[in-house]
């Protein structure tokens, strides 16, 4: 009988067709686990078939609250911004197939996710302080202390894998690990087996958001990372 993987999957964004490619790769077996680090919706208007897949499998798939989902479940409440189309699209489309249970599957969501082996967090940790004590906005956003990176700070003894800040690309450490391959905008979905230490890409299909426009110094910096030998 082979081993059980514990599999990380970083910034959907609503790239629902990469996402079950991805999945295809994976070859999941009967006791894998796979953990979703960040951003399920936003940026591309699929959005709501990750939600229904993702609630489809929820005895296999774990996710946390990340910012993106806040926000969505935020704008319901109050439309804060009424001109966000996405979560126009998404709230729709939720209304069309009479899915108010996705709602309450993303509110029903955790902050945060502590298995043996690891912590799962959207972003953030603040020195000194216990993970429970942890606020939503702190967790989902912050990125920085004292002017240093929150992970710089980082001394406990379970591996953290985290996400959130996508022009930093790639960092693995030996506690906290990073990768956001950034699909939505036009490279790849990634999965991180942690057992084996072992990537796994699917190359985006398109490029849905085009946020280089205008960014020519952001686009020489993410294609450097990219060349690295871990893309190919």
């Amino acid at each position: 009988m082979q081993n059980s993987r514990t599999i990380f999957i970083w910034d959907i964004q609503g790239c629902y067709d990469e996402l079950k490619l991805l999945i295809k790769k994976l070859k999941l077996k009967k006791n894998d686990k796979v953990y979703f680090v960040w951003d399920l919706v936003n940026r591309w208007p699929k959005s709501y078939k990750v939600i229904k897949y993702l609630y489809k499998n929820k005895s296999k798939f774990y996710c946390v609250k990340w910012n993106h989902e806040l926000n969505f479940l935020n704008w319901l409440k109050w439309e804060k911004y009424p001109d966000h189309h996405i979560f126009k699209k998404l709230k729709k489309k939720i209304e069309e197939k009479k899915s108010n249970f996705l709602i309450k599957y993303l509110e029903n969501l955790p902050l945060y996710i502590e298995e043996e082996k690891f912590i799962l967090i959207h972003w953030w940790l603040v020195p000194n302080k216990k993970l429970s004590e942890h606020t939503a906005q702190e967790i989902t956003n912050i990125r920085e202390y004292n002017w240093k990176p929150w992970y710089e700070y980082y001394k406990w003894e379970k591996p953290i894998i985290y996400g959130h800040w996508a022009e930093e690309s790639l960092q693995i450490r030996e506690k906290t690990k990073w990768l956001d391959s950034w699909c939505v905008y036009w490279k790849a979905l990634t999965a991180y087996i942690l057992e084996t230490w072992e990537v796994i890409q699917q190359n985006a299909l398109e490029c849905y958001v085009d946020i280089f426009k205008n960014r020519n110094n952001l686009f020489k910096k993410v294609k450097n990372i990219f060349q690295k030998n871990i893309w190919k």
